[in-house]
């Protein structure tokens, strides 16, 4: 009787082990396709879903096409909005057209700006530009420029060139240089001349070493031959 006992007991434990595994494998699979369902994923099979999960998947659908049209994506539908969110849709709008203004994209539409934003615009323009000459860039405009943002990015250009010329790159502008900077450009070229030569690199000129220095070479080239 006892052995009996014990039987049915472990037959009931397993069964109801078995029943929890199941109804908890059940639960994990609702809540997957229900998030499939939420993400408009292929992978949703709507026939699964109750009618709470429906009311949440419309309402997921729902703030996904409001922030859509947030964002000015072309698959928002408006239709689908209410007086309030389209309010909302048309000042997301203007932010983000006041953003690209303040960007200088080509989506700004000045006419839109208020009399501050339009401001606030024209600085950030003007920053811009200023900073677009000092790097040297094509859509630098110098004609807006202050008198005193073209004696500095004078500098800065007369600066770049001068790094430009240590470096020895093509656009280097020697006849902007001083005597002074030609004269430490032309030393700069010389030692970069001589590492090339002890490194056997291309562009290795030995014409323009010093007899001194051709000679190191020539020895230091004899004692690796050996």
């Amino acid at each position: 009787m006892k052995t009996s006992f014990r039987v049915i007991c472990l037959l009931l434990t397993s069964f109801l082990i078995c029943h929890a595994a199941f109804v908890e494998a059940q639960s994990s699979d609702r809540q997957q396709n229900l998030f499939d369902c939420k993400n408009g994923w292929d992978s949703c099979n709507s026939a699964l879903l109750t009618p709470a999960d429906k009311y949440q998947v419309a309402a997921a659908k729902h703030e996904q096409n409001l922030a859509d049209c947030k964002a000015g994506l072309s698959h928002c539908d408006r239709s689908a909005l209410s007086g309030p969110e389209l309010a909302e849709v048309v000042a997301a709008a203007h932010r983000n057209m006041v953003i690209d203004c303040w960007g200088g994209l080509t989506a700004c539409d000045h006419g839109k700006l208020t009399t501050a934003e339009a401001a606030g615009v024209a600085v950030a323009e003007e920053q811009r530009n200023v900073s677009d000459c000092w790097n040297g860039w094509s859509t630098c405009k110098l004609a807006k420029l202050s008198p005193s943002e073209l004696s500095e990015v004078a500098v800065a250009q007369h600066m770049r060139n001068v790094s430009q010329c240590w470096d020895g790159w093509s656009n280097c502008d020697r006849s902007k240089l001083s005597a002074t900077e030609l004269e430490a450009v032309r030393v700069a070229d010389h030692h970069r001349d001589y590492l090339a030569c002890v490194s056997s690199l291309t562009g290795c000129d030995r014409s323009r070493l010093t007899p001194e220095e051709a000679g190191t070479i020539t020895s230091g080239s004899n004692k690796t031959a050996r």
